[in-house]
């Protein structure tokens, strides 16, 4: 029996990027007390850059849960390279007349 669960970030359940609800749905809690956690994790002297700062790395290395997407680490490298080769492709009309759409008028037609 493979029980085990992955961290993911959440698509269904997010504010910002889906982070805090990926580890609500890990740790089986309810979203909203993860969130309030946080929150005042974020707004304790001390440790509110480290808490910051963990939410910046988890943003950018958990995977999402949305199937053939990577970390937002991924997504944002693949943006930076152009994306796949396919993106990259051009696409050649050829045998194409080229014609003024004014010169009809121009004629009277």
């Amino acid at each position: 029996m493979n029980s085990h669960k992955k961290l993911r970030r959440s698509t269904s359940n997010r504010v910002i990027s889906g982070v805090l609800g990926g580890i609500s749905e890990y740790l089986g809690w309810n979203a909203v007390l993860v969130r309030i956690l946080y929150a005042v994790l974020a707004f304790t002297p001390g440790i509110n850059i480290i808490a910051i700062i963990g939410y910046i790395i988890m943003m950018f290395t958990i995977p999402s849960d949305t199937p053939g997407t990577g970390s937002a680490f991924d997504q944002f490298k693949s943006t930076l390279s152009g994306g796949t080769s396919s993106d990259k492709s051009r696409k050649v009309i050829h045998n194409v007349e080229e014609k003024d759409v004014h010169d009809d008028q121009k004629r009277g037609q």
